[in-house]
Order: C-alpha cells, then sequence, then structure tokens
C-alpha cells in the first residue's frame, strides 16, 4: 500500500486548488455578460388631436418652401398637469412642400407643419404638429366652428387619441342642422368634404387640379406634441 507524506498531500491540494481555479474562469468567461441596451424610455409628452381653423388662406401654386401658416385653436384644452390652453390662441406653422400642377407633377401639393402655439397674453409653447384631417370652412356662412364636443383634454400619453369629449357620431365627423357641411371632430381622419384633394404621408395634401387651395376658416385637426 502506498504511502502518502505530508509533501505529497500538499503537492495533490495546490493541483486541485489551481484546476478550480482554472474551472471557475471557465465559467466565468462563458457567463453572458450584462446588456448594455438600456430600456426604452417613456415618452410622457402631452400630445393629442387639436381642432383649429385657418386664419390666412393658402393656394400651392403662389406659396414656397418655409412661407408661415397660421390658424386658431377653437376649444379650451385641457392639460392633465392642470393648464388650460385657451380657445383662440394662435397656432403658428411653415410650409414644408409647395407645387402646382406640371408636367412633370402630375399633382398639387401643399404640405404644412406646426412648431408653436401662442395663448393669448401669454407663451409661446414649442409644439410638433401635423394634420390629421382638413374640412371645408364654416366661417363663410355663419355656422359653427370646428367643434370636438366641448372642452377638449390634452392627452398625456401616446396611446390617447383625441380631446377627451363625448364619443363622436358618424365615424368621426358631426353635422349640423343649418348646413350640410360636416364637422370635424378628434376622431377625423383624411380630407372630409372637399373634393378632389387628399391627405398623404407627412401631413401633405395633394390634388389632381392646377393647385392645392385652402380657404380662410378650413377646419383642421392637428395632431401636437409638446415639446
Amino acid at each position: 500500500m502506498a504511502r502518502f507524506t505530508t509533501e505529497t498531500i500538499m503537492a495533490a491540494l495546490a493541483i486541485f486548488f489551481c484546476l478550480g481555479q482554472v474551472a471557475n474562469g471557465a465559467q466565468a468567461s462563458q457567463a453572458p455578460a450584462p446588456s448594455s441596451a438600456a430600456a426604452p424610455a417613456n415618452n410622457s409628452k402631452p400630445r393629442g388631436a387639436v381642432p383649429v381653423e385657418l386664419t390666412n388662406s393658402l393656394d400651392s401654386k403662389k406659396l414656397k418652401e418655409g412661407d408661415p401658416v397660421t390658424a386658431r385653436i377653437t376649444a379650451d384644452l385641457h392639460m392633465r398637469s392642470g393648464e388650460t390652453i385657451p380657445r383662440g390662441s394662435k397656432l403658428t406653422g411653415h410650409v414644408t412642400e409647395a407645387k402646382a400642377r406640371s408636367k412633370g407633377d402630375p399633382q398639387a401639393a401643399l404640405g404644412i407643419t406646426f412648431d408653436k402655439i401662442t395663448i393669448p397674453h401669454g407663451k409661446d409653447i414649442p409644439i410638433k404638429g401635423v394634420l390629421q384631417a382638413v374640412g371645408p370652412s364654416l366661417s363663410s356662412s355663419g355656422q359653427p366652428e370646428v367643434s370636438v364636443g366641448g372642452p377638449g383634454m390634452m392627452p398625456g400619453h401616446e396611446g390617447d387619441r383625441g380631446a377627451g369629449t363625448t364619443p363622436p357620431p358618424m365615424g368621426g365627423l358631426s353635422q349640423t342642422q343649418e348646413t350640410s357641411k360636416p364637422v370635424l371632430n378628434a376622431r377625423s381622419e383624411g380630407v372630409v368634404g372637399i373634393r378632389n384633394l387628399e391627405l398623404g404621408e407627412n401631413s401633405v395634401l395633394r390634388s389632381g387640379g392646377k393647385e392645392v387651395r385652402l380657404d380662410s376658416g378650413t377646419q383642421m385637426i392637428v395632431q401636437i406634441e409638446i415639446e
């Protein structure tokens, strides 16, 4: 029977310890590194559908990129923070694209985006605003302005839509008793009640006519996000 000296036992233990360290190192090298990808930030910027009407007429034949566009908000907007953007506040934007129909362009086009809200006797609020819906002017006949069924509520999250009012009838538009013109509301989308005009991507209106023309008072629903 083999006899183990103290030196033999110590040497064996040293070898075992070294092998254990190597094994642990191999396991550590195989362990997946913690993910460095950050979780997506929760976008809680106030956003929602805002009813407005144009305060200046627009003609794609006469306009160019960068020209100003102005409108006014036609309903009180109640923020979830408790603040209110009052009816009559000014919405300012600019033309992003303007062209008349030509041999090279089979359609006329007019692109619009909005950049800020100016509260009466107050501050400017930077926004990012794009067209959600466009409808005919009602002001020329003296009929009610763009309506969302009452005072609005600016949503606080991306999943919310509209102005927090009663559900609109007729799939996104309502009808007045005095006129056959449609009245836009928070769920309206595209072009409603205007012939030969469509709303495409990037907030651009397109027409097969010679130009895209919008009268002062034209109804709009603008999807805005407060910066």
